[in-house]
């Protein structure tokens, strides 16, 4: 069964795909959800015209590192638990947010977040009354850095505590990879399509933000890669999107063609569930 994102991804290309080869499209099936023995995508994108060249389409999401949903989902549950400890008996005139690092969140498991929470629950109630609003404090702890923030005041947030996920060092890096990392689910599924006669189309639902056309390019600088790229995605387009809504959608290759950045007619965008280009 697939997921709300995947649908929503589905609904984009049908609308999108006609602007780019002048063809109506309908989704036939969903090869991923059927029992085979090899990898297979995600959609098929049936041309509407008898004889034409159908899409043969595999959709991934990119993250910003390797384990970004993982970390978003895991900080979010932990400073929920120092908010329990700390809600109640913090200021009631500002508010509150703890940044944990991904490399912490990553180390603690059970009883380390039990030791977590009540050494920075502790610290958070001694040190949040000394700031004064947009002022934060730095809290050492196994050798990363946990940070508070006094963020504001509004009366509807005013004595809690919440989080904001922190960044990585070396962003641009670990973005690369990971992007790498999206495109080679797509390689290892599309070979048997294009020796089927489809064209390939791979989907980047990016969650980030933190990907660019540039990091393509920089890719293709690998002979092997670019030879991979080149034979086997005929069409990238990498989606923004918003809680799992897709809200602009950027080509980034077209057969032969690497855009950097994309043209306006190749740069669609999401009012209402319509989907038209820029230009």
């Amino acid at each position: 069964m697939k997921r709300q994102n995947e649908i929503n991804a589905v609904d984009a290309l049908l609308q999108i795909m006609p602007f780019i080869t002048g063809m109506d499209y309908c989704c036939e099936r969903f090869p991923d959800d059927e029992t085979s023995q090899r990898k297979e995508v995600d959609f098929i994108l049936t041309n509407k015209c008898a004889g034409q060249i159908s899409l043969a389409i595999e959709h991934t999401i990119v993250e910003a590192f390797r384990g970004q949903i993982t970390y978003v989902n895991r900080s979010y549950n932990i400073v929920s638990e120092v908010a329990v400890r700390c809600n109640g008996k913090l200021p009631l005139d500002r508010y509150y947010y703890l940044v944990v690092p991904d490399e912490l969140v990553g180390a603690l498991h059970r009883q380390a977040i039990l030791r977590f929470v009540d050494t920075v629950s502790l610290w958070v109630l001694k040190i949040a009354p000394t700031l004064q609003i947009d002022g934060h404090a730095n809290m050492l702890y196994e050798d990363n850095s946990v940070l508070l923030v006094c963020g504001g005041s509004h009366v509807t947030a005013n004595g809690t505590i919440g989080r904001i996920p922190g960044r990585p060092n070396d962003q641009e890096s670990l973005a690369e990879k990971s992007l790498w990392f999206a495109i080679e689910h797509g390689l290892d599924k599309f070979s048997k399509y294009k020796d089927d006669g489809y064209e390939t189309l791979l989907c980047l639902q990016d969650i980030s933000g933190e990907v660019h056309p540039s990091m393509l390019i920089k890719i293709e600088n690998d002979r092997e890669r670019k030879a991979l790229i080149t034979g086997l995605i005929d069409y990238l387009i990498v989606f923004a999107s918003v809680d799992d809504i897709m809200v602009v959608g950027n080509v980034w290759k077209e057969h032969d063609l690497l855009y950097n950045p994309s043209p306006f007619n190749r740069r669609f965008q999401n009012e209402k569930g319509v989907w038209l280009p820029l230009e």
